[in-house]
């Protein structure tokens, strides 16, 4: 039994005022050889074990940033060749294109900078894509409707249309002339529904042969396979734009048609809605389409070449194949038409001036592709939704698996050289889309691509709060985790951060009964590993902070966990207070009795002396003082967690807890902790 003393308490009484806590404001957190169609080139399957991050970086992969925007984040990535998030800013919801001058465009009709801060924004109906022409115009990607009798009265078969609302939605583009932050004029628009034809009702317009006119949409072509949604039958379902700025023409992924099409750009905004102007002659009358001559009424089954393809563009200057179209060819598609596996697929197109070749009575050329890869086995890479590939400079292809949020680096023989697997994706996210950039791209040069490095830096330049797994820092409104000597173990698990405000009505509701604030991250987000190094910069909420509870939790326990405090103030008068009198008992914790309370005080303390839980039982005079539920035990039970007691400063340990009014006979207190027992303990008696 620890040795017995006998003191008397004063009265209880209320301890000094808290100082009020410091208030920590965040900053704002930078011609390919041909290979036949019929050979798909091999690739490894992708691992059957869940693996995020960084897969693989080879010798070989392009040297540059990747960008990509999850679907359920609403944040723009740029990460590194080794996989971590050198720059992260605020996005839509899951297209993000960099811009020269370091802006991002993005979902709904934003430019973003590099804070955050939406530069532009314009309210108009925006569909999966849209970009910056050389103008500095904004080519949108949006939705044309026609109602049911309109639709009918266009030439359109009625048992087709059994959607409600009753209405067909189609592809359209439009170029939007920025005007102010919030605002922008059309200048330019283009609609499926202006170039039509149908050879279902001879008595309505746009009647004729189908595959007499390739250069119009067949209205009734996947007219009845179109699914319904909010807003109607989704018809064609474009996904994606690109621009030619030699020819000024404009490709259009039409996924629904398993086609790319090129219109005129250079056609006035009446004649785009014609079939003559335009320096290709034939105003927005498609110039070419490929990939599904039955969509034309020019082939069979076996001569499609597209499956509900995304992501369509001409291969820039600069690139192996410039010229030639990449797209990612999806492979699924109508019952019966589905092809079962994707691959990133090649094809010259047929230049002839401004238009494009086509004999008569045939369909447009190609009739092969002249590179493809597909996964080996193929069905190994099957993207449903979403995805791209895109031509790097030094030859070499990236290809994004939207729904597995897998972006990928392969030679032109089919090796895989860079292999990153988005380590934040839950099961209903996707990253649509991922684009390179080099290293001297000028978007990035006014970013600040090595912000964990800056993280480090200024971190070092001041005393940690907490020294555990990670030692921890309060910069500028930011917490910083360091650890000197790391590599991807210690960074495998998810971090938990638990901050606790010096006013709980500052938590939002729902919050506000737990206490805290949950901003649980995962490493990936924050910090990267370098030299040997691991830093993270976690920004924190802007109102006054107490206390911060952090660590790293694989399920329910945790490897490690550290517990500080923004204001220690407080526990320092309770110190000073108490170290003025003898204690009540020497342990592996000194004990003071103070203005009604015991004072727990460790003159050289770290995380380990207060990571365990602390027991404090009180036994009174007379058991009826007691609550009724403690009597038949003999006493109270005022165990506590010393994060919510005391506070760890300047090496020592300081905690304070109130005891209650009745007269007291004994105490005994300690710590204890699961698995090993009693810690250390102290029992006294009490006379008051």
């Amino acid at each position: 039994m620890a040795a017995v003393i006998i003191a008397s308490l004063a009265a209880c009484s209320g301890s000094a005022a808290p100082t009020p806590a410091p208030t920590l404001t965040p900053t704002a957190p930078p011609v390919i050889v041909p290979t036949p169609a019929s050979t798909p080139i091999p690739s490894p399957a992708p691992t059957a074990t869940p693996r995020t991050g960084l897969l693989l970086n080879e010798t070989g992969s392009f040297k540059g940033y990747t960008l990509f925007s999850p679907a359920s984040e609403r944040y723009v990535y740029l990460i590194d060749n080794q996989g971590y998030a050198a720059h992260r800013r605020p996005s839509g919801e899951n297209l993000a294109r960099l811009l020269d001058n370091g802006n991002v465009l993005t979902d709904g009709n934003q430019e973003v900078d590099p804070e955050g801060n939406v530069v532009w924004k314009f309210r108009f109906p925006q569909h999966h894509d849209l970009l910056k022409l050389p103008n500095g115009n904004v080519l949108i990607l949006s939705k044309a409707f026609v109602s049911f009798e309109e639709a009918i009265a266009l030439g359109a078969n009625p048992d087709s249309i059994s959607c409600s609302p009753a209405q067909v939605r189609g592809a359209r583009v439009v170029e939007a002339r920025p005007t102010g932050p919030d605002s922008a004029e059309i200048v330019w628009e283009w609609s499926v529904f202006d170039h039509l034809v149908q050879d279902f009702d001879p008595e309505k317009p746009n009647y004729g042969v189908v595959a007499d006119h390739p250069e119009r949409i067949d209205l009734n072509f996947a007219l009845a396979e179109a699914p319904c949604e909010i807003d109607g039958a989704l018809w064609t379902h474009a996904n994606a734009l690109d621009y030619h700025a030699e020819s000024d023409q404009i490709m259009v992924t039409v996924r629904r048609f398993s086609e790319i099409w090129i219109i005129d750009h250079s056609a006035t905004r009446d004649e785009a809605a014609g079939s003559a102007g335009g320096a290709a002659g034939k105003g927005g009358d498609l110039l070419y389409r490929w990939g599904n001559p039955r969509a034309y009424g020019a082939g069979t089954p076996a001569d499609q070449r597209l499956f509900f393809p995304h992501a369509g563009h001409w291969i820039p200057e600069g690139s192996p194949g410039a010229g030639n179209v990449l797209i990612f060819n999806n492979g699924d598609e109508y019952p019966g038409f589905e092809r079962g596996y994707s691959s990133a697929d090649e094809f010259a197109l047929p230049y002839d001036g401004y238009n494009y070749r086509l004999d008569a009575g045939s369909a447009y050329a190609p009739n092969e592709i002249i590179w493809t890869y597909a996964a080996d086995p193929p069905e190994s890479l099957y993207a449903i939704l979403g995805s791209n590939a895109q031509r790097l400079p030094n030859g070499n292809t990236l290809i994004t698996d939207a729904p597995a949020g897998r972006v990928f680096e392969v030679t032109r023989e089919g090796k895989t050289v860079w292999d990153f697997a988005h380590p934040l994706r839950s099961e209903d996210d996707n990253v649509y889309r991922a684009y390179r950039y080099p290293l001297d791209h000028p978007g990035l040069r006014g970013l600040d691509l090595t912000p964990w490095r800056t993280a480090y830096r200024v971190a070092m330049e001041s005393e940690p709060l907490a020294r555990s797994a990670f030692d921890l820092y309060a910069v500028d409104g930011a917490l910083i985790y360091v650890k000197e000597q790391c590599d991807q173990s210690d960074i495998g698990h998810r971090f938990f951060l638990h901050v606790f405000p010096e006013r709980t009505d500052a938590l939002s509701a729902a919050r506000s009964p737990a206490g805290y604030d949950k901003l649980d991250f995962d490493f990936f987000r924050w910090g990267a590993l370098f030299d040997g190094k691991c830093a993270a910069r976690v920004p924190l909420p802007d109102y006054p902070v107490s206390r911060i509870r952090t660590g790293q939790p694989p399920d329910e326990r945790a490897l490690w966990s550290a517990q500080l405090w923004l204001n220690p103030e407080p526990h320092r008068t309770t110190y000073r207070a108490a170290v003025r009198g003898e204690p009540l008992t020497r342990s592996t914790f000194d004990l003071y009795a103070v203005d009604g309370a015991l004072v727990y005080v460790k003159e050289q303390c770290d995380q380990s002396d207060i990571a365990h839980r602390f027991f404090l039982h009180i036994f009174p005079e007379r058991t009826d003082d007691l609550p009724e539920g403690r009597r038949r035990y003999g006493f109270d039970n005022l165990d506590f967690d010393f994060f919510y007691r005391g506070a760890l400063f300047d090496g020592k340990c300081a905690a304070r807890a109130a005891l209650p009014e009745y007269p007291i006979a004994s105490i005994r207190t300690g710590q204890h902790g699961g698995g090993v027992g009693e810690i250390w303990s102290a029992e006294f008696a009490v006379g008051r």
